[in-house]
């Protein structure tokens, strides 16, 4: 005959309590990651403004210089911010990461390559002063660059 062990049963449940609560911190932890993207995002699309306000007149070269130079040190980073699980699917609402990156993830890998390309190009413009040429290669980095991913694999929140 089997005795029923209390050590066995409280064992069990503290193992179960942690692997819930480690889910849990899991989630905790995607959560931030998206947050981490958001805001690298956001950045991101402060540079490219700094950079329309130099071509309008309302800022300086220098402040175009230094919006570029902070551009081209995310462009490496961008692939790290999109670890699996961390999609619109899981986390509805809070990103609008589509679940066709991870699908397509060689495809997806080779973007910031092509940024990173675009980047150099908008960052020798912005040295050469010409403004026009600034323009035409932001439009450039805009459309090849940052619409090369979020027109397949954003969709915008609301």
């Amino acid at each position: 005959m089997r005795h029923f062990s209390w050590t066995g049963f409280a064992a069990l449940g503290v193992a179960l309590a942690l692997g819930f609560g480690a889910v849990g911190v899991v989630a905790q932890d995607k959560e931030a990651q998206i947050q981490t993207r958001r805001d690298t995002m956001k950045r991101q699309g402060a540079d490219f403004k700094a950079i329309q306000d130099y071509i309008k007149g309302e800022a300086d070269q220098a402040a175009a210089a230094q919006a570029i130079a902070d551009l081209q040190s995310i462009a490496p980073k961008i692939i790290d911010l999109f670890p699996p699980g961390t999609g619109m699917d899981a986390f509805p609402g809070k990103t609008g990461a589509k679940p066709e990156i991870w699908k397509e993830w060689d495809k997806f890998k080779a973007i910031p390559a092509a940024l990173a390309s675009e980047e150099q190009k908008l960052a020798a413009a912005i040295k050469s002063g010409d403004k026009a040429a600034v323009g035409a290669q932001l439009g450039d980095t805009g459309k090849n660059g940052c619409g090369a991913c979020h027109t397949p694999y954003r969709e915008k929140l609301s």
